[in-house]
């Protein structure tokens, strides 16, 4: 008997590692709050969720194989706060992916984010939710390369350097079509982001060319940003060209710190191709630590349009100004 119990535990003993090398967790955001919006003769008032951040539940994990190498993996879905539906049909439609992780980077296979969407977080100044102008033109312009886009892209392929030193670099090439032949690489996806941010100065820039059946768009994005302490200031230039007509967004914007919280002010211009039907919006927002994972907030979105333009957040209506006012609280966990 005693035999047993001593090998049982040096049994226990060389397995321990095994499973502690190994690991899972649950994350998410619950971002919700209450908004106001007005356009013309069109109005809103209600619960909204995102007004910071989009809201998620997601699984990560990571086992460790030795000689610095680790298999990684993430299944992530949105949700509405507001009433618990999720933000897709797709189970998992925000990442779903696993790859390998190592000192060269990381290579990534399944649902990804393209470097668009990286990037822009990176170099945004009001947490790349709702209220964002650049969120706001950007995705009325139909552009990848926005906060809180929709550049997920399935049956990806990727790699990720992370930041080494403060240089940044990745790519993606996304497999979208099934049909075998010529025609196979006709809605092909494919990006490339790299930049630098390392101490104060940040710079980077993106490029995604998402084929099509007919025409194929390429867009281009270069910002950049400079933290000066008493307040962070961030700006970015981009051009959507779809079959040389250009669509472009120029946004610019600054973080300043105040106590145990951040004002935030922005503005943003959308000059698309053709006549009459520019865009451009302001916020100004102030979010304040109520704790590590919770932040209180309040902010406020002007956008006004030329005649042939409809855009806005809460409420909007062709050739009218937009006015959102919005509060709420941000759980991350």
């Amino acid at each position: 008997m005693q035999k047993k119990l001593i090998a049982l535990a040096v049994a226990g003993l060389v397995a321990a590692p095994a499973f502690a090398q190994s690991n899972v967790t649950v994350y998410g955001i619950a971002d919700v709050g209450v908004g106001y919006g007005k356009a013309g003769d069109t109005t809103f008032t209600g619960v909204v969720d995102g007004i910071l951040s989009g809201p998620r539940l997601g699984f990560k994990g990571s086992e460790d194989l030795g000689n610095g190498l680790s298999a990684v993996f993430v299944l992530e879905q949105g949700y509405s706060v507001g009433t618990g539906a999720p933000s897709s049909t797709k189970q998992f439609h925000r990442q779903a992916w696993a790859g390998l992780k190592g000192s060269f980077g990381t290579v990534g296979l399944g649902r990804q984010y393209a470097p668009g969407y990286n990037y822009t977080a990176k170099f945004d100044v009001v947490s790349a939710g709702a209220v964002d102008p650049q969120a706001i033109l950007g995705g009325a312009a139909g552009m990848s390369i926005t906060p809180g886009s929709a550049a997920r892209w399935d049956n990806s392929v990727t790699y990720n350097l992370g930041n080494m030193g403060g240089v940044m670099a990745e790519v993606i090439y996304s497999f979208q079509a099934s049909q075998a032949g010529d025609d196979r690489t006709d809605d092909d996806k494919m990006g490339v982001g790299a930049g630098y941010m390392a101490g104060p100065i940040g710079v980077g820039f993106v490029f995604h060319k998402l084929n099509g059946a007919s025409e194929d768009t390429k867009e281009y994005y270069i910002a950049g940003s400079y933290d000066l302490g008493v307040v962070k200031l961030a700006g970015s230039y981009q051009v959507k060209d779809l079959d040389d007509n250009k669509d472009k967004l120029a946004y610019f914007g600054g973080i300043i710190p105040v106590g145990k919280g951040n004002v935030h002010v922005a503005l943003g211009a959308l000059n698309p191709e053709g006549d009459d039907n520019n865009s451009r919006s302001f916020s100004v927002g102030y979010t304040h630590g109520l704790s590590k994972r919770t932040t209180g907030y309040v902010a406020v979105n002007r956008t006004t349009n030329d005649d042939g333009a409809a855009v806005g957040v809460l409420a909007k209506e062709a050739g009218e100004g937009s006015t959102a006012v919005a509060a709420g609280f941000r759980h991350a966990f």
